[in-house]
């Protein structure tokens, strides 16, 4: 089998923390030859980043071009932790379509969707399954998304029928929301949400990839995010995360433990 392709988008050197812990996380769990690539600012010089979330928000959008428009590729969020072997995602049968994500019910300041007819919410692109080849058609060529004022994000999915599940479905493949649970959610889970809290909640064992969503409780706090300190909810979550990062302590000077 051919190696897994990773992308991870990230800063310059603001998560270096999460980043080798993700890193082992995803080697730890699998056997497979992973290809693990980093989407940092510093590659990406001559794009214009105004108005985007994170410093590395847009990169995703370039990945098939740089694939050649060949095979599959994987994207991910540098804020995140896999607890199962990633081959399963890279294996994941697209049903023709160019993308798999995972459908987010949450709905902020979303009430006057209520009475439409279609399923209102949002495609999580912190992490898809990508068809290089198939999503040329959806993405416009990197020249144009470097250029782009702004985030190129909302473009791409209006493209794709946002924010209506029915009108998007040709395109897009819905991923089993544990390969992209927001800090132990279940972001599938209906009715629609306005409040991430009263999402249900994924036990740990049948969570695959969680994503620290909350910047306000990731642990290693980078610099660009706006909000103060608190404690993450899940603690069986953070048990693993700190578990994790000794491990990688370890590895790095087993003598310092």
């Amino acid at each position: 089998m051919s190696k897994i392709k990773i992308f991870i988008g990230t800063s310059n050197d603001e998560d270096t923390w999460i980043e080798k812990i993700y890193l082992y996380s995803l080697f730890r769990n699998t056997k497979s030859d992973l290809d693990i690539t980093f989407l940092r600012p510093k590659k990406f010089p001559d794009w214009d980043r105004w108005g985007w979330g994170t410093p590395f928000t847009c990169f995703r959008y370039a990945i098939p071009e740089l694939c050649g428009f060949k095979g599959r590729a994987i994207y991910t969020d540098v804020d995140q932790m896999n607890l199962s072997d990633i081959k399963e995602l890279w294996e994941t049968d697209l049903e023709g379509k160019p993308f798999g994500m995972v459908w987010d019910t949450f709905m902020a300041n979303g009430s006057k969707w209520k009475n439409t007819p279609y399923e209102r919410g949002w495609w999580a692109d912190s992490v898809v399954l990508m068809d290089c080849e198939k999503a040329k058609g959806h993405m416009a060529p990197i020249s144009e998304i470097a250029k782009e004022k702004g985030t190129y994000k909302w473009p791409f999915f209006e493209g794709l029928g946002q924010p209506f599940r029915q009108k998007s479905l040709p395109f897009v493949k819905q991923l089993d929301p544990v390969w992209n649970s927001f800090d132990g959610h279940n972001t599938s889970h209906l009715p629609p949400v306005f409040d991430r809290d009263k999402q249900q909640m994924l036990p740990l064992e049948q969570i695959k990839q969680v994503h620290f969503t909350a910047l306000s409780t990731q642990p290693w706090h980078p610099i660009y995010s706006p909000h103060g300190r608190s404690t993450h909810p899940r603690q069986d979550i953070m048990e693993v995360l700190w578990r994790y990062a000794q491990e990688v302590a370890w590895i790095s000077d087993p003598q310092k433990l």
